[in-house]
């Protein structure tokens, strides 16, 4: 294919080549046709996602919001401070020197061009302040998960970019060197194999991913908070309303505050910032927590316990699907845990007899459709579920469960809720040629009973 090798990628079997620009396109199509290579694509790059400096608006209102402090009553903080726990962070890098971050950081290690692991943004310091700034130590601030230990992980140069390859590199050494969770306050448009490949290859080895939705103010996809192993975070404001700059969506799973969160800075100084790259670490760091407090041994189970208590606030169900996280009934058992969805590609499950629907619930019915788009040099496949009950009208927030099987036999299995207009529709790259064959395994709401017709679907690409 061409190129200069620059680095590998051996747990999930990616090479980096470096090529020129102008004959990257070549490049690609050339490994595109090499039979011992399964996929070829660019290394994308992505940004920090902040970067907004509204008004100050009370020094760590969100600690108050998501009830890891409380002046009135029981908190997080009187069960967990986050002990133990491994939080790693992917970002600008952390400026350790921070006398509210001293002794925080016990691993570190530069992924990108730039020169040391240090924050000259300022963007990745604030984020390490809102997991885990030193709490009780009669300075500055306290993060979410105030005894936790934290791994620099530099995955964006000192103008706030990094590519994939960087980005996916770092989750893989945050996962083998102990990592519970990893936070990525950053995001691009485009997903990539590679990428998403090591956010499974985390999950698969114990580790929960959480990720900021973007501040695009649309629903459009960012990723990596897109894929099903990634905690989606979008930002609320201190009223509770979504702040403007969030994305949403159906993809997305819970809201945190993310609007004029005060933390540590670049500097030993601290700042005000405003992006789902604040909200993000409000959720990692009630990972940590959760964690700490023993009861959970999955991924999974720490993912349900932060969906399943999340306060169900004005925006839940259309701009995020679980609500704004709360971080004492995470941790003090409150609400009722939920599955979430599974962690790495299942095989289809062999045909089942659909239940009679009990007595009260309304029949509700699915179609499925499949088509394929070509942008660039490469191909996509798209599923649509659209729910509806017994007199045609769509069923929103019906989750359903579904797996592709790709023409060389391989699975992807994943779980979405549907829209307003109860549909809900499944993205996959096509990496080889063949038939593609969808099956809706379940469609589930409270409610409701699905009659289990019409659940599968096939395309074909040459």
């Amino acid at each position: 294919g061409g190129g200069r090798h620059e680095r590998t990628l051996s747990n999930i079997g990616v090479d980096v080549v470096r090529v020129k620009k102008a004959s990257m396109q070549k490049t690609i199509n050339d490994y595109l046709n090499d039979p011992d290579v399964l996929y070829a694509e660019p290394d994308y790059k992505v940004k920090a996602f902040n970067i907004t400096n509204d008004p100050y608006l009370s020094k760590q209102w969100g600690m108050f919001k998501i009830e890891a402090a409380n002046s009135g009553g029981q908190s997080a903080w009187d069960i967990t401070g986050g002990n133990g726990i491994k939080v790693a962070i992917l970002d600008t890098g952390i400026d350790e020197s921070h006398s509210d971050l001293a002794g925080r950081v016990v691993a570190r290690k530069n992924f990108t061009t730039s020169g040391s692991t240090g924050d000259a943004v300022g963007h990745g310091t604030h984020v390490a302040g809102i997991i885990a700034a030193s709490g009780n130590n009669s300075i500055g601030v306290a993060g979410v998960a105030y005894y936790a230990e934290l791994m620099n992980a530099k995955v964006l140069t000192d103008d706030g970019s990094g590519q994939h390859s960087w980005i996916s590199n770092g989750i893989i050494w945050a996962t083998d060197n102990g990592a519970k969770v990893i936070n990525m306050s950053l995001g691009g448009s485009s997903g990539s194999r590679t990428l998403e490949e090591a956010i499974n290859y985390a999950w698969s080895k114990g580790a929960v991913v959480v990720a900021a939705a973007g501040n695009d103010g649309a629903s459009s996809p960012s990723y990596p908070a897109y894929y099903t192993n990634v905690i989606a975070v979008a930002a609320t404001d201190n009223s509770d309303n979504r702040a403007s700059f969030s994305n949403y969506g159906s993809w997305v799973d819970v809201a945190a505050p993310g609007v004029s969160i005060y933390s540590t800075y670049a500097g030993n100084r601290y700042n005000t910032l405003s992006g789902t790259s604040m909200a993000s670490p409000h959720v990692a760091g009630l990972a940590g927590l959760v964690w700490a407090k023993g009861e959970c041994t999955t991924p999974s189970c720490v993912r349900s316990k932060i969906e399943s208590t999340a306060d169900k606030i004005s925006g839940t169900g259309s701009s995020w699907h679980y609500g704004r996280v709360n971080s004492y009934k995470a941790v003090s058992g409150g609400g009722t845990p939920t599955p979430a969805p599974t962690p790495t590609p299942t095989p289809t499950p062999a045909p089942t007899p659909t239940p009679a629907p009990t007595p009260g619930e309304i029949i509700m019915s699915s179609s499925i459709s499949m088509w394929n788009t070509n942008s660039w040099y490469r191909e996509y496949v798209y599923v649509k579920i659209l729910a509806t009950d017994s007199k045609g009208k769509p069923v929103s927030s019906a989750k359903a469960s579904l797996t592709v099987t790709t023409p060389s036999g391989r699975t992807a299995s994943g779980m979405r809720y549907t829209d307003t207009d109860g549909s809900v529709t499944f993205t996959l790259t096509a990496y080889e040629a063949g038939t593609y064959k969808a099956k809706l395994n379940s469609l589930a709401k409270d409610g409701y009973s699905w009659d289990g017709i019409n659940n599968s679907s096939s395309i074909t690409i040459r």
